[in-house]
């Protein structure tokens, strides 16, 4: 199992159910921008909190759309697509933290209200290294 710390919007209102061992749980899609230029697109997962981790994003009312960052274990799921026929895979996010990006240039947004980046690129943070297009530091 792989460990990732990203940062996407929430491309689907949060989903509240109980599993089969009647264990809560809340799990939303995570959309991340990812590449550059002419290759960018967009990669989803499904986010699955449980335990205190949903509590506190059910408290802080994430929504569809919500600019967040997610960390936790992540793995490919198969599943099977609506026509009950299809088998197809996705990566499945098991949510250890989080929180909301804070609004850059924004006055008067509260941190749980939407951010417009589904058409956008995720900015790069100042002074971050893009290893794509500069040269690492050895």
């Amino acid at each position: 199992m792989a460990q990732l710390y990203t940062i996407g919007w929430a491309a689907s209102e949060p989903r509240h159910g109980t599993s089969v061992n009647q264990n809560p749980y809340t799990m939303f899609s995570l959309g991340e921008r990812i590449g550059y230029g002419h290759r960018t697109r967009t990669q989803y997962y499904q986010v699955w909190a449980r335990g205190d981790v949903m509590r506190r994003l059910q408290k802080a009312g994430v929504k569809k759309g919500s600019l967040l960052w997610v960390s936790g274990s992540l793995e490919l799921e198969e599943y099977t697509r609506k026509d009950g026929v299809t088998r197809d895979k996705g990566l499945r996010l098991e949510l250890s933290d989080w929180g909301f990006v804070p609004s850059q240039g924004r006055t008067g947004q509260s941190p749980g209200q939407t951010a417009d980046t589904a058409q956008r690129p995720i900015p790069i943070p100042d002074g971050t290294i893009d290893g794509e297009r500069e040269t690492l530091p050895e």
